[in-house]
């Protein structure tokens, strides 16, 4: 009897394991916790082969935060990104938070006082205040409902003017910061009848083989904190499935090795601002650690990017350049691109880049605010 109760105990875990869509762990604040954060060994024994080089956590108030996960003398951290998390929060010695992996690159975190073992009430309703790389302006988000990924659609939220002397830019859940700010959600609804269809007739390029000047972009870097939005798109996708999402991440996955960086894409990545943060330990060991023009290689087609690394934060990313990838490629939410470093080009680094998409199917996505009207350089075709 009991021979059997240890085997039914490890049927179980096996089962939970692998076959569970979501896994929680959890784990108290105590040391150097505002600097880094340890996760538990179990949990990376078990997962660590699924995670990529940075996930987000998303908060109870619906904000999301980019961390990167570090190994240190075996121990997995979330490290470079965590720091905000804890400052956004208030986060004190002692608190527990309760983690819960949704399967491919996403945390959702739960906060609770660790005197009282009682839930944080004001987690719910977190401000950031000041440009980041994650939004723009002193932000309040609320959780309407916990959505389901079965019936994920990925356009961009709507952007609210809020009574601030910056602007309100929405993420990943409904946003509900005021009574004003509710009544310019509602207004600001209408304006989507009028925005114009992205397809075809307008392309992001001159044509095939025809590429962006690494600069075209560039103020949709968040290292340059002050600059107006770029152009913001709504996707015009079908409906996806966890199953559709979850595949195109195996596929890259098991498409990746010890020189490639995953990147699951995000609203940021290819819906608006246009940046994709690359770790620290990467770009040291593939990109020399200063601003820099790139090549970043589809198939047989080169665009000219930028990366731009701020020594002050002590990280980089891709910037000028990426959003005519994005667009000329058909990029959407939960698409995976796979960085590879291919040598050089005219003094700069190559990067290959693999795209696993989540649909086949492309639908032209909508633009939603204008760019700039600013000058542009000629397009140029890299051969």
């Amino acid at each position: 009897m009991e021979e059997t109760c240890k085997d039914w105990s490890k049927w179980a875990e096996d089962i939970y394991w692998t076959h569970f869509q979501t896994i929680h762990f959890s784990q108290y604040l105590l040391g150097d916790y505002d600097r880094q954060l340890a996760i538990p060994k179990k949990f990376v024994d078990n997962v660590k082969k699924k995670l990529p080089q940075g996930v987000t956590l998303k908060g109870p108030s619906g904000l999301t935060w980019d961390v990167e996960l570090k190994t240190i003398d075996d121990i997995l951290f979330f490290n470079h990104g965590w720091q905000e998390f804890v400052k956004d929060h208030s986060l004190e010695e002692t608190d527990l938070l309760v983690f819960r992996y949704n399967g491919w690159s996403q945390f959702d975190v739960l906060i609770f006082d660790g005197k009282n073992l009682c839930e944080k009430g004001a987690s719910y309703f977190v401000r950031k205040c000041g440009p980041t790389e994650h939004d723009n302006g002193c932000l309040t988000k609320k959780k309407t409902r916990e959505g389901s990924i079965d019936d994920v659609h990925t356009p961009l939220d709507d952007g609210i003017a809020c009574p601030s002397p910056l602007n309100y830019v929405s993420d990943d859940s409904v946003t509900v910061p005021s009574e004003q700010c509710i009544i310019s959600l509602v207004s600001n609804k209408r304006t989507r009848q009028s925005a114009r269809s992205v397809g075809s007739k307008e392309p992001a390029t001159c044509g095939e083989g025809v590429k962006s000047a690494a600069s075209d972009d560039a103020e949709c870097s968040p290292i340059s904190k002050n600059l107006p939005q770029g152009p913001q798109y709504l996707s015009n996708r079908r409906l996806v499935s966890e199953d559709e999402i979850k595949n195109a991440l195996l596929l890259a996955q098991a498409a990746s090795s010890d020189d490639t960086y995953l990147v699951v894409m995000r609203p940021t990545h290819v819906y608006k601002r246009f940046f994709v943060y690359i770790p620290l330990e990467w770009a040291t060991n593939h990109l020399s650690l200063e601003n820099q023009e790139i090549h970043l290689r589809f198939k047989k087609d080169t665009w000219r990017a930028r990366y731009n690394h701020n020594r002050v934060r002590g990280y980089g990313g891709i910037t000028g350049g990426w959003k005519h990838f994005v667009i000329d490629n058909n990029l959407e939410e939960f698409d995976v691109c796979l960085f590879k470093p291919a040598g050089q080009m005219d003094g700069s680094t190559i990067l290959d880049v693999s795209i696993f998409r989540v649909v086949e199917e492309i639908s032209p996505r909508t633009l939603l605010t204008p760019p700039r009207k600013r000058g542009r350089k000629n397009s140029i075709k890299i051969h």
